[in-house]
């Protein structure tokens, strides 16, 4: 499993639907799985396109209109997620976690595999960063 990468997505998981993504470093191909109550399981495998650079960043999945900044950066609703960037803008997410170290740690992961440079908007989403 040296040439894969798994990640899950946490933040839109639950008992009932699955999300987990391979990246398959040797084929340079990748799924999204969905899985319904874990017995049951599609996805398919499909060619990485040119991937631009690894993002972390941080999202909140519950609205909140009458929030300030602060409160959306200490949110318990607020996921890490890592996605690969290709075609500019467009986002394949990788994982989903509410622990920074995780995140960074896939994200070192996957860009050192790919030989991709990391930008962090997660520390301070205001300025993002370029990690080395």
């Amino acid at each position: 499993m040296e040439n894969y990468i798994v990640g899950k997505r946490q933040a839109v998981s639950n008992w009932l639907r699955q999300f987990k993504t391979f990246v398959d470093l040797e084929k340079r191909t990748y799924k999204i799985q969905e899985s319904l109550l874990g017995i049951f399981k599609w996805g398919d495998f499909e060619p990485l396109p040119e991937i631009n650079y690894i993002l972390v960043f941080r999202n909140v999945f519950v609205k909140c209109e009458g929030c300030s900044i602060d409160e959306f950066e200490n949110s318990p609703s607020a996921y890490f997620q890592v996605s690969m960037v290709h075609h500019t803008n467009r986002r394949i997410i990788v994982h989903e976690t509410r622990n920074k170290e995780e995140a960074f740690d896939i994200a070192k992961n996957l860009g050192s595999k790919l030989r991709l440079k990391i930008k962090d908007s997660a520390t301070d989403r205001r300025q993002a960063v370029w990690i080395n």
